[in-house]
């Protein structure tokens, strides 16, 4: 598995250097643990870490979860994790319980991040390492479009996210196409394996992928994919501003903590509704206001001062708009 930095591929480890540079997502003598799926995405990833590790001396470390969802999950976690260890790699590999039920992307997901940030404790590393592509920033993006998000979900995928626990993750493929990740495993032959999920179309990414990006890049061309991601950082980048935007507003704004927080209608009627609602929704928390709550609220909010007015929210949060103040109350502060 080691190669030269040159080689076969180069340009694709051309594309992956600069976008680390872009981003500053990886120092010299970092430790990063690198999430390995098995498929081309994850495959090429460990692959150019590894290339690029000998300039920057990358500690890599390969985690991989079973998650026991098809036939040859098993077979496909045996074969990463002896590849990679034949390789030279330290290889962490856990099989998932049984997930089964509703929103099992979802779960999954969760207990597949919570793996990886353990390792990345256990090994003090600084960053993990996914092989999310830039047709998977389009793709998601694109789902929440349909779910009505706002311009957080909107912005989708970020390729650096925020440390926790001093772990922050990091996307070095984000600006690379998927078929490209597969041409390269393919030039310098790399074994990977295709997720059965990634082609089930009961799953959103798949649906989109085939019913949305396929037929907008045969009518407009791979321009039209490289486009979107183009609109989707600039969402990025307002949604980052308007957040340290309300970040600021809302030190000024809100009074008190916890389970109730006020607001003076004077200090926030002046305000876009786009930076009303940023300072509802953080004072109500992490909820998904399925009964628009917070849109009626904010609704109410237009109209001259009478008596108050209650929405309920969501997870025993309400809103209650008042004559000269608005009041947000809830059951635990998830802040």
């Amino acid at each position: 598995m080691a190669r030269e930095y040159g080689g076969p591929g180069f340009d694709l480890v051309e594309q992956v250097t600069r976008t680390i540079g872009r981003y500053s997502m990886l120092s010299d003598d970092d430790i990063v643990v690198v999430a390995v799926s098995g498929g081309p995405d994850s495959t090429c990833l460990l692959d150019v870490l590894h290339r690029l590790s000998t300039k920057h001396s990358w500690e890599l470390h390969v985690a991989h979860m079973d998650h026991g969802l098809s036939e040859s999950s098993e077979a496909i976690a045996a074969r990463v994790s002896s590849d990679a260890a034949a390789a030279g790699f330290e290889v962490h590999l856990v099989k998932a319980p049984g997930l089964e039920g509703p929103n099992l992307h979802a779960r999954a997901r969760l207990f597949r991040y919570a793996f990886f940030e353990t390792i990345a404790r256990e090994v003090g590393a600084n960053a993990v390492a996914t092989g999310h592509t830039l047709d998977d920033r389009v793709e998601t993006t694109l789902a929440r479009f349909v779910h009505g998000s706002g311009t957080e979900g909107l912005a989708g995928i970020p390729p650096v996210m925020p440390a926790q626990n001093g772990t922050r993750r990091v996307r070095p493929l984000i600006e690379v196409r998927r078929s490209a990740t597969r041409a390269y495993c393919d030039e310098v032959e790399l074994a990977y394996d295709d997720d059965p999920a990634n082609f089930d179309e009961r799953f959103d990414r798949p649906s989109i992928r085939s019913s949305v990006v396929a037929p907008i890049e045969k009518r407009w061309g791979e321009g039209a994919v490289h486009a979107m991601a183009t609109s989707v950082e600039r969402l990025r980048d307002d949604a980052e501003a308007l957040r340290g935007l309300a970040d600021t507003l809302y030190k000024e704004l809100a009074r008190g903590e916890g389970g109730e927080v006020r607001f003076d209608r004077s200090g926030l009627n002046p305000l876009p509704r786009g930076l009303r609602r940023r300072m509802l929704e953080r004072a109500v928390g992490r909820v998904r206001d399925r009964s628009g709550g917070i849109d009626q609220a904010l609704d109410a909010l237009d109209k001259p001062g009478g008596e108050a007015r209650h929405f309920d929210v969501a997870a025993g949060a309400a809103i209650e708009v008042a004559r000269d103040e608005v009041v947000v109350r809830r059951e635990a502060a998830d802040q």
